[in-house]
């Protein structure tokens, strides 16, 4: 799909090295440039999931030898992807000015901790350390009061999709107008990705805005998450709060025990008394979403990940044979799959394929995806969010829903987050005379998005083999819960289930605590970001003069995808990761955060040197760190650790939703939007996802309301008005 593009990638993030691979995974050539021993990560199985399929060049960037044979690959590249800093990436001579001088037609995307011009975009990009200094702490879950540590990387994975999708958007940019630039993004703004669902504000309406959370009160929770006979867990979701558990055959056993149902104490009692095979079977035969919370890793030996693909058999030349989370994304372009991580050095010196990738020269566009037109068909979460994205973007973004909405208008949050950057017509799908408007509607689009399930799509007659017979020429996107391939294609399924299944409801919840619901919609978003790479790696093929391709993503392909920390040995057995600490306060005691006498710092002390300066700061005995710091306060220790150079920051805490929102640098930024809606007032949601340098974001709409553009539609799809009002008579246009 992506063949002919020539990729530089300099990262030893996850961030970067992710976006790498499913650059290079969509087809890219991508030499990843190394330093003379190695990437630091060689050895882990990290290195050995995220940089497969890539070519390994060694230089010395610390050398002009080096620099000048960087600059040599550059010259013919199509894509830079890096996580240097401003400062570090001019003084290397690879800022964004320079590099266009000469290569203009280069694009550009860096990584950083901090967004393009904040004022901390200097500071480390440790993701702990980020998520310190953005108040992403307040919002995890925890077993104790305070700030809680994250062991989901949410910045890193969101940062990663939305690399790939701004690197797309930018080369669209250049089959128009000829020139690359920048599209960059960071670990924070990956995080505000994922933050929507729980950090907006509204002025007014039926919202109320989020509740500062108490200081001195543990958070965890466990929403319809019961620990079973025997020590299981079972994570169910029923969004409607509506089934019946005492219609449970099984229930019923439990309830002539003598068991009361009708309060918390109860339920939890009647679950503990039986199975978990009991209790799935029932909730299995009453169509509702549930799965185990089982440990990271398992999922890669789950039967429909097996039957979807979503783990490949990968002979590594560290590991041996193995078994890796695959992309998570099936299309019917062909994709650069099942070749391993490369050697130190191997494949680095071939060049570039012979065949340049196009480039354009009619001007450039107003905004990243001025021109493109999509309607989006989805419901809920974890595809609609995907063309909101694009929408930001500058994308023609039509929303098209049931007469009676969305039916996660309910979750007043979560839909303004999914629909964005929309237009909003309301038709009835269910009646026949509804088809010369979905028809004229699909010819329009350059990309059709849906995410219902196989058997709801074809009754209502919206398959990609329909839709293709009125619009061969459409970019096809549909998400999943389980995949198209297994016995559960037609299963129910949402994020808190996948979160379960892929083990994050134990990880995040630290060594040896029950497992906690995670917060905000981890998977289901980044199911919608992975939705996004593979609208927009197609849409660029489309527009690159290839195919316009089908790409299917789902839950279950994500929750695979995000354990790409550990893999399957030939044996059987997991590969060892890090885990978070009991008190949910960090890694090792080098990288958590630490309660001092008036607030919380974070520390990343990866490096000999850093460790030692953090060690010359709280004491030759690290058990005793935690009573040395404790002593201090957040700023005398902030202070001694800057002055032993140990990567360092406050962790923001209190209030940390209304503080963000209220920053005037943010807003300055554009990572705030602040839009009017008819029913919410002024919404402000986190705003810009990346920074395209010149060229700005197109973040102009709030959410819709239902059928709010039903009429312009309408005319801008040739009805008339008589013809809109018959339809609206007869109730088939809202």
């Amino acid at each position: 799909m992506l063949n002919g593009l020539r990729i530089v990638e300099i990262a030893n993030g996850m961030a970067g090295q992710v976006t790498g691979l499913m650059l290079s995974e969509f087809g890219a050539d991508v030499l990843k440039v190394e330093p003379p021993g190695g990437d630091p990560s060689r050895g882990m199985a990290s290195f050995a999931n995220w940089n497969r399929g890539k070519r390994s060049l060694a230089l010395d960037l610390k050398t002009e030898d080096g620099i000048a044979t960087l600059k040599q690959r550059l010259a013919d590249a199509d894509v830079l992807v890096h996580q240097f800093s401003p400062a570090k990436a001019e003084a290397l001579g690879l800022d964004d000015a320079s590099l266009s001088e000469a290569n203009p037609r280069l694009v550009v995307c860096g990584i950083t901790g901090s967004p393009r011009n904040h004022p901390d975009v200097e500071r480390s990009d440790d993701e702990l350390l980020v998520a310190a200094r953005l108040g992403v702490l307040y919002e995890n879950d925890g077993h104790r009061p305070g700030p809680i540590v994250w062991r989901y990387r949410m910045g890193s994975w969101s940062a990663a999709h939305l690399a790939f999708a701004g690197i797309m958007a930018r080369l669209i940019m250049r089959l128009q107008s000829g020139r690359g630039g920048g599209a960059h993004t960071s670990i924070f703004q990956g995080f505000m990705a994922k933050l929507p669902l729980v950090w907006a504000r509204n002025s007014e309406g039926p919202m109320p805005n989020p509740e500062i959370k108490p200081k001195d009160q543990p958070t965890a929770t466990a929403q319809q998450l019961f620990e079973c006979q025997g020590g299981d867990w079972l994570q169910i979701m029923d969004p409607t709060r509506q089934f019946e558990f005492a219609t449970m055959p099984t229930m019923w056993e439990v309830m002539a025990e003598g068991v009361d149902i009708d309060t918390p104490e109860g339920l939890i009692e009647a679950f503990k008394r039986r199975p978990i095979e009991r209790w799935e079977t029932d909730l299995r035969a009453a169509d509702i979403a549930v799965e185990p919370a089982q440990p990271m890793g398992e999922v890669l030996r789950h039967s429909d990940v097996l039957a979807n693909g979503y783990a490949i058999e990968i002979d590594d030349p560290e590991f041996g044979r193995t078994t890796q989370p695959n992309l998570p994304i099936h299309t019917d372009a062909e994709l650069k799959t099942g070749h391993s991580a490369p050697r130190l050095g191997e494949g680095g010196d071939a060049p570039w394929p012979a065949t340049a990738a196009p480039v354009g020269d009619n001007g450039a566009p107003a905004h990243p995806l001025a021109g493109v037109k999509v309607l989006d068909m989805g419901m809920f979460l974890a595809g609609p969010m995907g063309p909101s994205m694009m929408g930001d973007m500058g994308a023609d973004v039509i929303k098209l829903e049931a007469l009676t909405g969305d039916r996660i208008r309910f979750m007043h949050r979560y839909y303004q987050a999914a629909a964005r950057s929309k237009r909003s017509i309301a038709l009835d799908l269910t009646k026949t005379e509804s088809r010369p408007i979905l028809e004229r509607l699909v010819k329009w689009a350059d990309v059709v998005h849906h995410n219902m399930r196989p058997k709801a799509a074809e009754k209502l007659g919206i398959t990609e083999e329909a839709l293709r017979k009125i619009n061969p020429d459409i970019v096809y996107s549909y998400v999943s819960a389980y995949g198209q391939r297994g016995e559960r294609a037609n299963w129910p399924g949402y994020d808190s289930i996948f979160n379960a299944i892929a083990g994050w409801e134990f990880e995040n919840a630290g060594e040896g605590n029950p497992p906690v619901f995670n917060r905000p919609g981890t998977m289901d978003v980044t199911s919608a970001q992975s939705c996004l790479v593979g609208i927009m790696a197609s849409l660029y093929a489309k527009r690159a003069g290839g195919k316009a391709h089908g790409t299917q993503a789902s839950l279950l392909g994500v929750a695979a995808f995000t354990q790409g920390e550990r893999l399957l040995r030939e044996d059987g057995s997991l590969t060892e990761t890090c885990a978070l600490n009991s008190s949910q306060t960090g890694f090792s005691p080098y990288h958590r955060i630490f309660e001092t006498h008036s607030d919380w710092v974070a520390v990343a002390a990866h490096s000999d040197a850093a460790r030692a300066g953090l060690r010359s700061v709280l004491g030759e005995d690290e058990s005793r760190f935690e009573d040395q710091a404790k002593a201090m306060t957040a700023d005398e220790l902030l202070a001694a650790l800057d002055a032993a150079s140990v990567p360092c920051d406050a962790v923001l805490y209190d209030d940390a939703l209304n503080r963000f929102f209220d920053n005037p640098v943010h807003r300055e930024l554009g990572l705030v939007s602040a839009l009017p809606q008819p029913l919410y007032g002024i919404v402000e949601q986190p705003g810009a996802f990346w920074n395209f340098g010149e060229t700005p974001m197109a973040i102009e709409r709030c959410c819709p309301a239902i059928g709010q553009h039903s009429d312009e539609i309408m005319t801008q799809m040739g009805f008339s008005e008589t013809e809109t009002a018959e339809y609206r008579s007869k109730e088939i246009l809202g």
